[in-house]
């Protein structure tokens, strides 16, 4: 039966693993196997069909999947390769559905946030296919509309489904994701370390997603993109010298903060909108980050964090420079002082900064000016 959203998920594990060496699908990873973390991810997001297409392996296979409730359709012809485990899966879907994921089992680490933007961009626009993107790059698992069934099926042409896609004039929607695992498989020993090292700091978006979440998904203005740049660089610089003061601070944590603190600037309560966005994404800790980088509640003797060292660089920056506490806080009051509870919102926050800057200094055994880069220290 298809799911309430009338959503399947084919998931393509029929293949020889021939570069692996090693049968993909029941490789471990994490504290699971490959097949069963990408049949997670849909039972996730709530699709209740999911089928697993099998060929090379399938007597190991099938054993894992049918415990986990999943149909299981044997592709007689998988040495034909993945086409023909892609139409095997097809001619299985149920009737009724309006759409199907096209998601191949070595494509493991796709994140739910991503099926979820697909499924909205789907219900919102119809489109016959929706294709996530990471910066421009098409990756796994396209969403398909069903209608496109027989289509797939009657398909005998030469390069498979990227000559489908090709050869017909579709109605196609690329959903920009920053989802940089959208264009990894699993083909060789090292790509599987690079998957578990990965799954160590899944909570954390890398450099390249933040950008990516920055500039193509949320389309932050190129001035405070700038912004969030400058804010890391600094936040990063202090953090580092703390931590050879024995501060033992995420540095990853600290940058990816940085960088998408302002994700949410055009809204209203802005950091509180960023934190509920990034949580949406399960980003928990770059989420709490980003909710307290205007107003955060600390005081001298609570031990450095991460978040109070967004804050701080924050208060330092002025646009995309180095202002200080003192520069930022009279520009504040100048603008919003008239008012006198935002004149104390504005002095209480600056008292803060203070505080976290003492700390920073006492860990460090420097000053202030003396951690930041070479970039954002003043003109001798």
């Amino acid at each position: 039966m298809a799911s309430e959203q009338h959503l399947s998920a084919v998931i393509l594990a029929a293949g020889f693993s021939r570069r692996m060496g090693r049968f993909k699908p029941l490789l471990p990873l994490g504290e699971t196997t490959v097949v069963e973390r990408v049949v997670s991810l849909y039972r996730t997001v709530g699709i209740a069909d999911i089928c697993v297409v099998t060929g090379h392996g399938a007597d190991a296979l099938r054993p894992v999947i049918e415990p986990m409730g999943v149909r299981c359709v044997t592709n007689p012809d998988y040495p034909r390769g993945m086409f023909s485990s892609l139409t095997t899966g097809v001619a299985a879907l149920p009737a009724g559905v309006r759409g199907f994921f096209l998601h191949p089992v070595d494509v493991p680490l796709v994140r739910a946030s991503t099926v979820v933007a697909l499924m909205a961009a789907f219900k919102a626009e119809a489109p016959q296919v929706c294709h996530p993107c990471f910066d421009s790059r098409r990756g796994h698992p396209p969403l398909v509309a069903a209608e496109l069934a027989p289509l797939i099926l009657g398909w005998r042409g030469e390069g498979g489904l990227r000559a489908f896609w090709e050869n017909h004039l579709l109605a196609v929607r690329e959903v920009p994701v920053a989802d940089a695992a959208i264009l990894h498989d699993l083909d060789t020993e090292a790509d599987l370390l690079r998957m578990t090292e990965r799954l160590a700091t899944e909570d954390l978006p890398t450099e390249e997603e933040c950008r990516v979440l920055m500039t193509r998904v949320a389309a932050v203005p190129e001035p405070v993109w700038r912004h969030c740049r400058a804010v890391a660089e600094v936040a990063l610089a202090l953090a580092a010298g703390a931590n050879r003061g024995g501060a033992g601070l995420d540095l990853d944590l600290v940058r990816a903060a940085g960088l998408v603190h302002d994700i949410a600037k055009r809204r209203a309560e802005h950091a509180a909108a960023g934190a509920e966005l990034l949580a949406a994404l399960d980003y928990p800790r770059v989420a709490y980050a980003v909710g307290v980088h205007m107003d955060i509640e600390t005081d001298p003797e609570q031990p450095l964090d991460e978040a109070q060292l967004v804050f701080l660089a924050d208060k330092l920056i002025q646009g995309d420079r180095l202002a200080g506490l003192d520069e930022r806080l009279a520009r504040k009051m100048a603008k919003y002082g008239g008012d006198p509870r935002a004149r104390a919102a504005i002095a209480r926050r600056f008292e803060t900064a203070g505080w976290i800057a003492s700390k920073v200094e006492r860990i460090t055994g420097r000053s202030l000016e003396a951690l930041l880069p070479r970039s954002h220290r003043a003109q001798e």
